[in-house]
C-alpha cells in the first residue's frame, strides 16, 4: 500500500484485493501510516482497490474510530462502492465513486452561463462543463440541491452523475427539448409578457412550498457568504451592521431558487423548468426576490450609465426587456401595479448590498473598483441600516399565502 502525506492530508492508496488473507498486514500498514501522521485528515484513494471483504471493512471501521468519524473514502470502483453501499458504510462515512472520463470534444453546444458551458451528451443526456476553479464539493452540492428539488417537486431537470471533463468537472442531466426565456423572447419579442406571467405563477408555487428539515441548504448561506468574502474592506462595526441587515430576514422552511431569471428559466412543451439550482436552499422568500431584483434592476449599473437597448451580455436580453419583465412579473406576484412598485422600492437597498458585495467578492471586477463600491455601500446601504430593518415586516405581506 501507497501513502502520501500533503498539507496536513495523509492519503492511503490499496490496492488490488484487501480481504482475509492480508487483512493483518494491511492494518499494521494503515495504523503505522496513522501513527507517523498524527492529526492529519485521512484520506482512503481507492482508485485501484479492486475488491474489499468485511475484514477489510472492519479496519476501516478501525480507522474511522482513530480518526474520530472524519474519514474519506475517493475514487470507488462501481463494484466496490456496491460493497461499501450494501453494507451501510455509505451512511457511516464519506465514501465517493470514481468519476467517469467524459470528452465535449464534437458536441454540440447549447448554451452558458456564469458556472459554465453546457453541451449535448447524448440524445437523452446533456452535460454542464463547469469553469475552472470550481470545487468538487461545490458542483457535488448544486447535484445534491437539484435532487432535493427534483424530490420536493421543483420542476427541474433530474441530475444523473457527476463527470471528469479534461482538468474539470461536469454534471450529467437528463435532456429535455427545452430553450431559455431568454430565447425565447429573443426569438419572439412578443412573448415577454406572457412569459414573464407564467414565471411569476411559478414563482409564487416555489415560494409556497415547505422544504423538510435537514433536506437542503440554508438559502440565506450564499448571502452572508459573499459579505464575509469582503469582511476586509469594512471595518468591525460595519461588518456587524451589515450582517444585521440580513439577520432582520425571518428564517423561513419555503423553497428558494437565489437565482431566478430568464436565463435559468426553461420553457418545454408550454411548462417553464428551473436549471442552475447550486445555491437553492431553504429560506424566506425575500431573499429569492432580492436576488432576482439584483438581476431585473442591477445587473451593470455599478460602472456607469445605462440605457434601455443595451443588451446585458450574462442575460442576453436589453435593460429594457429586463426592466418590463420584471414589472409584469411582480405585477402578477403580488396582484397589482401599486404593490408591485412599493415592494420594488423596498427591496432595492437589499438588492443593492447583494449586488455590490457579490460583484467584489466576482475575481472579474477591476480591483480599481473595489473602494467605488465599498463607498456605495456605506452611501446606498448603511446609510439607510434603520429604514431597512423597519422595512421587513412590510416586504413579508407580499409573500404569497397557501
Amino acid at each position: 500500500m501507497k501513502t502520501e502525506l500533503s498539507n496536513g492530508v495523509l492519503t492511503l492508496y490499496p490496492q488490488g484485493h484487501v480481504d482475509s488473507k492480508n487483512a493483518g498486514e494491511f492494518e499494521h500498514l494503515v495504523m503505522a501510516a496513522v501513527d507517523d501522521a498524527p492529526g492529519a485528515t485521512v484520506v482512503v484513494d481507492a482508485d485501484e482497490l479492486e475488491y474489499i471483504s468485511s475484514a477489510g471493512l472492519r479496519i476501516l471501521m478501525k480507522l474511522m474510530r482513530r480518526t474520530k468519524g472524519k474519514l474519506s473514502v475517493i475514487n470507488t470502483i462501481p463494484a466496490v462502492y456496491e460493497i461499501f453501499e450494501v453494507t451501510g458504510f455509505t451512511d457511516l462515512f464519506d465514501v465517493k465513486r470514481r468519476l467517469r472520463e467524459v470528452s465535449v470534444e464534437g458536441l454540440e453546444f447549447l448554451g452558458s452561463g456564469a458556472n459554465g458551458s453546457v453541451y449535448r451528451l447524448t440524445c437523452d443526456e446533456m452535460i454542464k462543463v463547469f469553469r475552472p476553479g470550481l470545487t468538487l464539493d461545490v458542483i457535488e452540492s448544486e447535484r445534491e440541491a437539484s435532487r432535493a428539488a427534483f424530490m420536493l417537486g421543483v420542476p427541474c431537470a433530474i441530475s444523473f452523475d457527476t463527470v471528469r471533463v479534461g482538468e474539470g468537472y461536469g454534471t450529467v442531466y437528463e435532456m429535455f427539448d427545452a430553450a431559455t426565456l431568454t430565447e425565447r423572447i429573443r426569438e419572439r419579442p412578443e412573448s415577454l409578457e406572457e412569459y414573464a406571467l407564467k414565471a411569476a405563477d411559478l414563482f409564487k408555487q416555489l415560494h409556497l412550498l415547505e422544504v423538510p428539515k435537514g433536506t437542503m441548504q440554508d438559502g440565506a448561506a450564499p448571502y452572508y457568504d459573499k459579505l464575509e468574502e469582503n469582511a476586509d474592506k469594512f471595518s468591525a462595526d460595519e461588518m456587524a451592521r451589515l450582517r444585521a441587515l440580513y439577520d432582520a430576514i425571518p428564517h423561513m422552511d419555503r423553497f428558494v431558487h437565489n437565482d431566478y431569471h430568464t436565463r435559468n428559466i426553461m420553457e418545454s412543451s408550454g411548462e417553464l423548468m428551473l436549471i442552475d439550482l447550486g445555491d437553492s436552499g431553504t429560506g424566506n422568500p425575500l431573499f429569492d426576490l432580492i436576488h432576482s431584483c439584483l438581476v431585473f434592476r442591477l445587473i451593470g449599473t455599478g460602472s456607469g450609465q445605462v440605457h434601455s437597448d443595451d443588451e446585458i451580455s450574462f442575460i442576453g436580453i436589453t435593460y429594457g426587456e429586463l426592466g418590463r419583465f420584471w414589472n409584469k412579473m411582480l405585477t402578477a406576484y403580488c396582484g397589482d401595479a401599486e404593490a408591485a412598485s412599493r415592494l420594488t422600492e423596498l427591496l432595492m437597498p437589499y438588492a443593492q448590498l447583494a449586488y455590490l458585495t457579490n460583484s467584489m467578492a466576482h475575481p472579474r471586477l477591476p480591483k480599481a473598483l473595489h473602494p467605488v463600491y465599498v463607498d456605495k455601500v456605506r452611501s446606498e446601504v448603511l446609510s439607510r441600516e434603520d429604514e431597512m430593518v423597519a422595512s421587513v415586516d412590510e416586504m413579508l405581506t407580499f409573500l404569497p399565502k397557501g
